[in-house]
């Protein structure tokens, strides 16, 4: 059968909707908050709370819209404790949100594919949008209050050299987070899987850029370590600092690229008990 003619298997996963939307913030709010990335980019989270939902909400609406990106959802019966795995300010924000799904289901990890330029996929990955649902589904606000422009600018700077070394060109898991009331659940794995099947259906390599979680999670998916980025907070006094200091660290940005895989079993290695909540461009 011609490689051309199909892609993995939609295996509780799917393909993310507009609808989505105000559910995949509340989850990447909640799982990327673990990552020292975050703390690093958003020391004002706290007092901004709705701006991190906003920008999350604004990213994956364009992602939804890019004809070269796929963006996958994996779903889980609702848990009514999973407040109590957020962080405080996320928790009591009422733009929480805490159902979408029907039949007790909800949106619990998402993810996102950069494909490969030129690849013959894109454009095939994408629900039926009009301007309607545009503007039904548009981020709340465009506000960025949350974040440090220093701390993006610092981070930009220290990573973009090895992003264009290594992943410019590749097709790429760009994003990936998981409630952390649903880790160790086997979400990562359902996600990752499909993306790695995806490439070696195409014989392509993937890219990724994680932080230590996502990079723990990556490695037991068979992608193979090519640059570590460290931003050492000591160094960078002019970024601020997070009200919760013991989440505060040094910033670490694995490199990493998956050769394709001819055997269709490797891509489901990823261990199952992996948290994970900070694979970030």
């Amino acid at each position: 059968m011609s490689s051309h003619s199909i892609h993995p298997a939609f295996d509780h996963v799917r393909l993310a909707t507009l609808s989505d939307l105000p559910r995949i913030a509340t989850v990447a709010a909640a799982g990327f908050f673990h990552s020292p990335t975050f703390q690093f980019q958003r020391p004002y989270y706290a007092q901004f709370v709705e701006d991190t939902l906003s920008s999350y909400w604004k990213e994956y609406h364009q992602e939804i819209q890019d004809a070269a990106v796929v963006v996958l959802v994996v779903e889980d019966l609702w848990d009514d404790s999973e407040h109590d795995s957020a962080y405080e300010a996320l928790r009591t924000s009422p733009s929480y949100c805490a159902r979408n799904g029907s039949q007790g289901r909800v949106v619990v990890g998402v993810c996102s594919i950069d494909l490969k330029p030129g690849s013959w996929r894109i454009g095939r990955f994408q629900p039926q949008i009009n301007e309607e649902l545009l503007q039904l589904y548009s981020a709340p606000n465009g506000l960025i209050r949350d974040m440090s422009p220093v701390a993006i600018k610092i981070y930009g700077e220290a990573t973009a050299p090895a992003k264009a070394k290594y992943l410019a060109g590749n097709m790429r898991l760009s994003t990936l987070a998981v409630h952390p009331a649903y880790w160790q659940r086997g979400h990562a794995t359902r996600l990752v899987s499909w993306c790695t099947s995806l490439a070696d259906m195409d014989d392509v390599p993937i890219g990724v850029s994680a932080a230590p979680m996502g990079a723990a999670v990556a490695a037991k998916a068979g992608f193979e370590e090519r640059e570590t980025v460290r931003i050492r907070r000591s160094e960078v006094p002019a970024v601020p600092v997070p009200p919760n200091d013991a989440m505060v660290g040094d910033v670490e940005l694995w490199i990493a690229i998956r050769p394709p895989s001819h055997s269709p079993s490797d891509s489901g290695t990823v261990s199952s008990e992996s948290p994970v909540g900070d694979l970030k461009p």
